[in-house]
């Protein structure tokens, strides 16, 4: 159940989501099931080799899409419970409200610390009156405190007014994941920034909102398992530097990882930004640096055997890979 009352939302997230988290994947096996031994032993390395603070998942990166309720509720449980006292935040977007609601209740089960919530789309359109109704009934009918994950691949964007409409109906509405261009973010922190947390989930953004909008969490993305090592972590390392008040030591931190970036920007960003969830780049990538990336489902399309060596190669060049 929740570690605070309905009430709390606002100020235990506040108090605690803080630091680097990630947006996780799930491994799936050769029986195309959630590979559980697999998915334990990444966030095992993400907590102890590479000091992740919270997880998301069972969102984007997770391939929602392609879950089943089942392996959905399984999941974040696994998640959960392999964490610990690292907080989870479970991605339980769906089309229907009722379900919506019923995935976070189990999220709370589970011992998850929060809920996000994905734009919702068929039924809505982006229509503000809709998109309220939802969320008044998700938050109505749950105690676990919500995150609104503000993504364009919804097919719309909610407009900062409307973000300042659903925080004032619901008083569980914590937190934003505002995955929008920088402008947007900007107001949307004006607007709501005092009584929410608000995150830009964009690495390359990240050391300008740490060190000069003082965005408390980046919540979240690939980047914090895809572009350190144990042994390398030059995102925590500039995130320090920033908090240290070097600015100048962690900008050249920060400007060290561009190759780094060059190669996301290649095989992640760029695809992702023409419509192509590059989910199989991901998982390739994942399995190149050790970890479990694993097969994809359909409808996305393996790497071909020419890509993963080229993938290699360019993980070589930028010391992700030996």
């Amino acid at each position: 159940m929740p570690r605070y009352k309905k009430s709390q939302a606002r100020a235990y997230c506040r108090e605690n989501m803080k630091g680097i988290w990630a947006a996780i994947p799930y491994p799936f096996d050769k029986n195309d099931k959630i590979d559980e031994q697999a998915f334990r032993a990444d966030i095992r390395h993400y907590i102890d080799n590479l000091k992740i603070k919270g997880f998301f998942v069972g969102g984007l990166i997770g391939e929602f899409w392609c879950l089943t309720k089942e392996e959905r509720l399984r999941g974040q449980a696994i998640a959960a419970d392999e964490a610990g006292p690292v907080p989870i935040i479970a991605h339980t977007g769906h089309t229907s409200a009722k379900e919506c609601a019923d995935l976070i209740n189990a999220a709370a089960e589970a011992g998850c610390t929060y809920a996000i919530v994905g734009n919702p789309y068929l039924g809505t359109g982006g229509i503000p009156e809709r998109v309220r109704a939802f969320f008044k009934y998700v938050c109505g009918h749950t105690e676990l405190g919500v995150a609104l994950f503000n993504f364009a691949a919804s097919g719309y964007l909610m407009p900062p007014q409307l973000v300042r409409e659903i925080v004032d109906e619901n008083e569980t509405v914590c937190c934003i994941k505002d995955a929008a261009p920088m402008n947007h973010c900007d107001e949307v922190r004006e607007l709501v920034g005092k009584d929410i947390v608000v995150s830009n989930p964009m690495e390359s953004h990240w050391f300008f909102n740490r060190a000069y909008n003082k965005q408390q969490t980046f919540m979240s993305g690939p980047d914090p398992f895809l572009m350190q090592r144990k042994g390398n972590l030059g995102m925590e390392r500039y995130t320090r530097l920033i908090d240290e008040g070097n600015l100048e030591e962690a900008w050249t931190a920060r400007e060290a990882m561009n190759p780094m970036r060059r190669v996301q920007e290649k095989w992640i960003w760029g695809p992702w930004g023409r419509g192509a969830f590059p989910i199989a780049a991901l998982k390739t990538w994942m399995d190149l640096m050790g970890m479990h990336g694993g097969p994809t489902r359909p409808p996305m399309i393996p790497l071909k055997p020419a890509e993963r060596e080229e993938m290699k190669r360019d993980l070589a060049a930028v010391g992700l890979v030996d």
